[in-house]
């Protein structure tokens, strides 16, 4: 069992020339950056693929959704939306690339992905072997694009910072975020409860445990 994760930009058809390139090279970063921070949990390396998606492989033991948020707010101001297929791959898998290999857990994902396309607001989808399991993460997933399609970028990027903070376990009160960031704790108190900080993340991490809680009953 393996977690697929196949991405694709948003409106990348009405960018210019510049822009597609900006975006391109985004992505290109987001990847690599994805690449390193999770290597652990990589089985196959995150890449562009065909023309604005991209695609990587992790172990039953990763951390899709860290990876495909961390890759959802690196592409800001651009949009990019991610399908996380959990199934068993078929073919041989290139440590290397994430090109090549094919399966269930490719076949999910793919099937989401073009799902998700009508909806403009959707950012991160699952796909399982599991109907109900699987409709009730993607409930709680379409509750968190809402919640946080609203953010500024300030709020954003105070919000990411606390979401990835409570993922590795990492204590971060409001102070030190403050300080990180320059401004006054009763600002970031603020701007969080705004955003729905800690709605968004508890939804988060529900979906976080559970995938995990699913691939480990199936491993």
């Amino acid at each position: 069992m393996y977690y697929a994760l196949i991405g694709d930009l948003i409106g990348s058809k009405k960018l210019n020339a510049e822009q597609r390139h900006e975006a391109q090279e985004k992505l290109r970063a987001a990847l690599e950056l994805v690449n390193r921070e999770f290597e652990k949990g990589v089985a196959s390396k995150f890449l562009i693929t065909i023309g604005d998606e991209c695609q990587g492989l992790m172990e039953p033991w990763g951390d899709p959704v860290a990876a495909a948020l961390l890759v959802i707010h690196e592409m800001r101001p651009y949009r990019i939306r991610f399908a996380i297929g959990a199934g068993e791959i078929s073919t041989a898998i290139d440590p290397a690339a994430a090109i090549g290999a094919d399966g269930p857990a490719y076949h999910l994902a793919r099937r989401r992905v073009e799902s998700m396309k009508s909806d403009h607001v959707a950012r991160l989808r699952v796909a399982l072997g599991d109907a109900a399991l699987e409709e009730s993460l993607n409930t709680v997933l379409a509750l968190c694009d809402r919640v946080a399609n609203y953010r500024t970028d300030k709020q954003e990027k105070l919000c990411f910072q606390m979401l990835m903070a409570s993922f590795f376990g990492r204590k971060l009160t409001q102070t030190t975020l403050a300080e990180r960031n320059g401004i006054g704790q009763s600002t970031v108190n603020a701007q969080l409860n705004a955003a729905g900080s800690s709605e968004h993340c508890d939804g988060m991490l529900f979906v976080r445990d559970s995938l995990s809680k699913y691939m480990n009953g199936r491993a």
